[in-house]
């Protein structure tokens, strides 16, 4: 791998949407399908296992919305800093990024660890066998959480310098490790102990800190975007400071959104193990379509950024459209085919009946959205790129919570489960239009970053 840094701010713009957004979207992929494999091999262990597996990954992902705002803030500089063509700062950004991700996580582990049954009971969760399983599968990922935190935070940094594709070769490297231990340490497959779901969590530990240390390796040697190889590895709190003032947004976003996520948890649990199933396998299947606007909205990020550092605003504001156009469409489409075939899907995962039944039910209404949920992914990542990253988060807190959530509890009260399928399916279409809304103001033009 060599240094593969792009100049997003001259060229074609889709040319360099999807040299950009192709290889995250693989990356995606490659990931969800690893977690399809993974939620397959615990689906042999029964709805307890899946239950806990499910609620613990929601859990894990509140706690992770700190690596999202380290990372999204790191984007946003190195991106804009490479944009003006100050490489030295770029550098120096990248490192405190860094050094910022080992910190939270060290001391996310220390606070996480003896919490992990008390945050399974928060969420209504009273079976015995889901709260054992959970907290196992907690506390072993807890202690690895600096892996979720550096991936994340290396994987911007790269992206920002215009480098998808190296983070995307790396993650199929650690992918293919994680898949290959799933079923020897879930199963006592060869020389290994059987461990059950905790031999899942001990899977994707090893397999990510792997794909870790050679992202480091990369930036340290000289063959990254971002080079840090004469870059002083000392602390700056006032560049920490400046990266986690942007980040700490999108932290609170990504906040909202999995607080919400557990919310409808709390609505959903009373319903039993197999509504709590259905719900979890429905959410995989969710990230699944939601990969190729993840690939897009991150690919809009950097390109917004990098030209908004060259005061290139007319170019920043195209590639927000055209990414919006092509989200959109790719995602609407994938969304008919689980609208029409959703038990299909869901059979992939479990052969239960009840959990079929259940999960078919939320996967038609959810697919329904899915237009809008390309909205909100990429039009939010534009907006940080330009770095507004509040009025995101405040949108995503009064969609989620003030509509979703709200309308969940209500409509689960008077009609049932089938109260919260709308309530969800509601929350993401008005999260989508007000996104809409907001860039359509232009405000984001005006913002200064640096």
């Amino acid at each position: 791998m060599k240094n593969k840094r792009g100049d997003l701010t001259q060229g074609n713009l889709l040319k360099h949407l999807i040299n950009l957004a192709v290889p995250i979207t693989c990356g995606y992929i490659l990931q969800d399908a690893f977690n399809i494999v993974d939620m397959i091999f615990v689906g042999r262990l029964g709805p307890a296992a899946i239950a806990a597996v499910g609620v613990s990954g929601n859990l894990l992902r509140l706690i992770g919305v700190f690596s999202l705002g380290i990372s999204t803030g790191a984007g946003i500089l190195v991106a804009q800093y490479l944009g003006a063509r100050n490489y030295a700062q770029a550098g120096h950004v990248a490192m405190q990024a860094i050094l910022l991700a080992i910190f939270f996580a060290i001391g996310i582990a220390i606070i996480g660890y003896p919490l992990a049954e008390f945050g399974l009971r928060s969420v209504r969760m009273t079976e015995p066998e889901v709260i054992k399983l959970g907290t196992t599968y907690m506390q072993i990922i807890l202690v690895g959480i600096s892996t979720m935190f550096l991936s994340m935070t290396l994987g911007s940094i790269f992206r920002a310098g215009g480098d998808a594709v190296t983070p995307m070769v790396v993650l199929v490297f650690s992918t293919l490790i994680n898949i290959g231990l799933d079923p020897m340490l879930i199963f006592g497959l060869w020389i290994f102990p059987k461990l059950g779901v905790a031999g899942s969590a001990l899977a994707t530990l090893i397999g990510r800190g792997i794909g870790v240390l050679i992202l480091l390796v990369l930036c340290f040697s000289g063959r990254a975007p971002i080079s840090l190889r004469n870059v002083p590895f000392r602390t700056d709190l006032v560049e920490m400071l400046d990266i986690f003032r942007l980040g700490i947004f999108s932290s609170m976003q990504g906040f909202w959104r999995h607080l919400s996520r557990l919310g409808f948890l709390w609505v959903i649990g009373p319903y039993g193990k197999f509504a709590v199933a259905a719900y979890t396998i429905c959410m995989r299947l969710r990230i699944l379509v939601m990969n190729p606007g993840f690939g897009i909205a991150n690919s809009v990020a950097p390109l917004v950024g990098q030209n908004i550092g060259a005061n290139q605003i007319d170019r920043a504001e195209d590639s927000a459209k055209i990414g919006n156009i092509v989200g959109t469409s790719v995602m609407a489409g994938i969304g008919i085919l689980f609208l029409v075939l959703p038990q299909m899907f869901i059979r992939i995962f479990t052969d239960d009946s009840e959990v079929i039944k259940i999960g078919a039910v939320y996967l038609q209404f959810l697919s329904l959205t899915f237009g809008f949920i390309a909205f909100s992914l990429v039009l939010g990542k534009a907006l940080n790129g330009a770095g507004d990253t509040l009025s995101p988060m405040i949108i995503t807190l009064v969609a989620q919570i003030g509509v979703g959530l709200c309308l969940v509890i209500i409509l689960s009260h008077f009609i049932g489960l089938i109260g919260v399928w709308i309530g969800i399916a509601l929350s993401n279409v008005v999260q989508g239009a007000a996104m809409w809304i907001w860039y359509r103001t232009g405000i984001w033009k005006r913002i200064k970053t640096i």
